[in-house]
This record gives structure tokens, C-alpha cells and sequence, in this order.
């Protein structure tokens, strides 16, 4: 188990929540974003506020570097940060403190070394990724997927908030599903439940019993969280029907429900 000294120490200084900019909004974004964007048209205006402010924020932060011949334009960057920042709407800021760069290539990419859970060495790769997200803070991403992912909204897939899920878990120096939480008594349930939940995906991919989850979140409880993180976004009805003690959990972690937020429609047809 982590060491929680300085764990918290480290938490102290996340709950500093900074002061967001007052810039004025650009004038394009509630557009374009409706439009790359669908899920942030569902938000109240108050809270689209605050999204474009901590995305002017992070953008002012976090360096974009074009790779592949990528023609890097400002809809590109607003896209990607403007989803990375959705995960963090509710939460004190700043967060993703281990993040130095966001690097886009145009399509899937191959990359020259990716790391292994199991051996805990660098691989090499044997296919394409649609993303990547380092401890080193480099987050790697291929715009095809990420604009696909935007767009289409409720199929539990999205590359941006697959890897800055990454990027949360990253931020006490280890990717193992533990993120930074608020207290050491938040730790204890956390790993207790989390294990149990983890376990249980893990038994439903190996039954092959269907699951609101992509079973690749089976892999390990790296994966595990970036993957629920992809479905408690965009398909938090499913998810809280299907498992409302993981769903609870990742509410309370990110201090907000999505169903609410969202406005989304309960299969069954209740709110």
C-alpha cells in the first residue's frame, strides 16, 4: 500500500484550487465545441462557463506539438483540451500536474516503445494506438480517433478521457487505478472497493458476460480506470444501472454525476 504522508502532502497543495481566468470566452468556441463536442451542449451554461475557462487555463499550461505532417489548428487543441478539462469540471483545480505536453498525430500511430504492466519494461509495440499517456507527462493522441470519439457521444469509447484518466492516476508518480483521493480514510475504500470491482470485471470478460464496460479494462487497474472513466461520461445511465457501487464510486471521485450533469435519459426512459 501507498505511503499516504506524502500522498497528502501532495493533496494539500491540489486543493489550493487556483483561480480560473477571467478572459473573455472566445467568441468560436460555443460553436465549434457544439459542434466536435456534442456531450458539452448537454451542460447548463453556468457549468459550459467554467469548462471554457479551465480549458483557456490548461491550454496557457500545456504545450501542443503536431507530429505526422499534422496541420496542428486551433480546433484541434480546443477539442482535445476542452475534454480532458470535462473530467475535471467539479473537481478543485489544478489537476493533471504531471502533464508537460500533449503531442497529435493525425491518425493512429505506431509508437516506438509502449509500457508493459506485467514486466514493468518498455515493449515494443506490435500495432497502431489511437493514444498513449506517459509518466513522464507526455500524452500522445491520434486526431482521427479523437474526433470520432468527440462526436460520437454514448458508446463508452472516447481516447481523450481514456488517457487524462491516465494522467489522473499518474499524479502520485504510479499508474495503479489508485488516484489522488481526499483522505486517508477515501484510500481505504477506495482500494477495498475498487479491487472487488475490478475482480468482478475481470470475471465478466472472462465468462464472456456482457458488460458496460470494454473488456480491455480487464487488463489491469490502469486500464480498468481509464476505462470506466470513458464509460462514466458517456454512458452514466448504463453504467449506474449495471453497477451502481462503481458508479458511486466514481462520482465521488471526480464530485459529480454525470446522469445529472448530462441530462442523459435513463434507458428505461426515467430521468
Amino acid at each position: 500500500m501507498k505511503s499516504l504522508t506524502p500522498i497528502l502532502r501532495k493533496l494539500a497543495g491540489l486543493l489550493s484550487d487556483v483561480r480560473l481566468p477571467s478572459d473573455p470566452i472566445p467568441s468560436s468556441w460555443p460553436q465549434l465545441l457544439g459542434r466536435q463536442v456534442p456531450i458539452i451542449a448537454r451542460l447548463v451554461s453556468s457549468d459550459q462557463e467554467r469548462l471554457y475557462h479551465i480549458t483557456q487555463r490548461f491550454l496557457k499550461e500545456v504545450p501542443f506539438e503536431a507530429c505526422g505532417g499534422l496541420d496542428l489548428r486551433e480546433d484541434i487543441r480546443v477539442t482535445i483540451a476542452a475534454q480532458a478539462c470535462l473530467l475535471l469540471l467539479k473537481m478543485p483545480y489544478p489537476r493533471y500536474t504531471r502533464v508537460r505536453r500533449v503531442l497529435v498525430y493525425p491518425a493512429a500511430f505506431v509508437p516506438k516503445t509502449q509500457h508493459s504492466y506485467r514486466s514493468n519494461r518498455l515493449v515494443l509495440p506490435d500495432e497502431p494506438a489511437a493514444g498513449q499517456a506517459w509518466l513522464d507527462g507526455v500524452v500522445v493522441l491520434g486526431w482521427e480517433g479523437v474526433e470520432h470519439g468527440a462526436i460520437v457521444s454514448n458508446d463508452g469509447h472516447n481516447v481523450v478521457f481514456h488517457e487524462f484518466a491516465h494522467m489522473l492516476d499518474a499524479e502520485d508518480g504510479s499508474l495503479d487505478g489508485v488516484p489522488i483521493l481526499d483522505s486517508r480514510a477515501s484510500y481505504h475504500a477506495w482500494i477495498t472497493e475498487w479491487s472487488a470491482q475490478f475482480a468482478e470485471h475481470v470475471r465478466r470478460v472472462e465468462a464472456n458476460e456482457p458488460t458496460v464496460l470494454d473488456p480491455y479494462g480487464a487488463t489491469n487497474r490502469a486500464e480498468f480506470l481509464a476505462v470506466a472513466t470513458e464509460a462514466f461520461f458517456e454512458m452514466p445511465a448504463e453504467l449506474r444501472n449495471n453497477q451502481p457501487r462503481l458508479y458511486a464510486l466514481l462520482a465521488e471521485f471526480f464530485k459529480l454525476d454525470p446522469v445529472v450533469l448530462l441530462h442523459t435519459m435513463d434507458p428505461s426512459g426515467a430521468a
